[in-house]
Parts: structure tokens; C-alpha cells; sequence
């Protein structure tokens, strides 16, 4: 069984998502002067990544990264599994490969740099923690219908064998039952021979 259920995957990757808008609004700078965030883009030699405070364009992350969390809290309250069955795959796919361009692709410094390069590890964390979780659910989901069929139709089987020997018993009763007269007069007169 997953360490954490797809629900609770979700709602740690809207909690990540709105923890980031927060701080795009409050102090982008205490996510990118944490010692974790720095140790990190030293180990990886990436370019680190400075912004003021008063930056017109965190506005703008803000709500984009808003949004983002919006876009799945919505469809999860409303239980819709069939969206993260298709989005969660897609957007593993998608931030994997934005990570390896951020990480490879150094000459170019919009997408090589350490902002980058964390958001989309993390997300490929979380999302691949996410689509573990719904493949787990899904199969187990799958074993419990077919385990429901196989038991339906054990149920049929055992009602039809049933009905068989409820038939055979009525079979047996009726070679006991007379059509005429005569054959019960007879029968009488058998038992007092007897």
C-alpha cells in the first residue's frame, strides 16, 4: 500500500502551490535564501536566482500559482477521478522534462536556474507520489470489481445447481402421484395385501 493516498497527494501538492503563492506575495526571498534551497543549488551548480521584493512580474506567479492549486482542488472536492487519472500522467511528463531542460541546458538562464529547476523537482515528486497512489487505487478498485463478478457468478452457479436438484426432487415426487381412479383403488389394495 502507497505511503500516502492520492487525496492526501493532492492536497499536499495544493498546500505546496498555495504556500508558494503566499510567499510570491509576502517575501518571494525567504524560499530563495533558505539554506536548504541554497545548499541545493550549489550541490547542482545552477545559477541562483535573486528578486526584489517589490517585483512587479511575483504579482503575477502569485496568481498563476494560485490558480494551479485551484485547478486541482476543485476537481478533487468534487471527487472526479477520471481528470487526475489523465492530468497527473501528463503533467509528470511535462515537469520531467522541464526539470532535465533547467538542469542541462545551461546557456539558456530563463529556464537553468535554481527557481526553476526546485518547482519542477518538486512536482515531479509529487506528481509521481500522486500517480502511484491512483495506480494502487485503481488496481485495487479493478480486484474488488472482478472479485464481485467471480463472486455473482459463483452466486448464479450455486442457485442454478439449486433449481436443478429442487427439479429432480420434484421429478421424484411425481412418480408418486396417480392420474386415475383405478390406480389409487389399486394401490389401496396393495396396502391391505401388505
Amino acid at each position: 500500500m502507497a505511503a500516502l493516498s492520492s487525496v492526501n497527494g493532492l492536497f499536499l501538492r495544493i498546500t505546496f502551490l498555495l504556500s508558494i503563492s503566499f510567499f510570491c506575495f509576502k517575501n518571494v526571498n525567504s524560499i530563495l535564501e533558505n539554506s536548504y534551497v541554497i545548499i541545493l543549488t550549489q550541490s547542482m551548480r545552477l545559477p541562483m536566482l535573486t528578486m526584489s521584493p517589490y517585483s512587479g512580474q511575483l504579482g503575477t506567479f502569485g496568481i498563476l500559482f494560485l490558480m494551479l492549486a485551484f485547478s486541482d482542488l476543485l476537481p478533487l472536492l468534487e471527487s472526479n477521478r477520471k481528470y487526475f487519472y489523465s492530468i497527473v500522467p501528463a503533467r509528470l511528463t511535462i515537469y520531467f522534462v522541464l526539470t532535465a531542460f533547467s538542469y542541462l541546458w545551461t546557456s539558456n538562464l530563463y529556464l537553468h536556474n535554481n527557481a526553476v529547476f526546485l518547482f519542477c523537482f518538486n512536482e515531479v515528486w509529487m506528481n509521481f507520489v500522486i500517480y502511484g497512489a491512483i495506480r494502487e487505487e485503481r488496481n485495487e478498485e479493478f480486484k474488488r470489481s472482478s472479485q464481485f463478478i467471480n463472486n455473482s457468478e459463483l452466486l448464479e452457479e450455486e442457485e442454478e445447481e439449486e433449481r436443478e436438484e429442487e427439479a429432480e426432487e420434484l421429478a421424484e415426487d411425481e412418480e408418486v402421484l396417480l392420474t386415475s381412479a383405478q390406480e389409487i383403488e389399486q394401490l389401496q389394495e396393495d396396502d391391505r395385501n401388505d
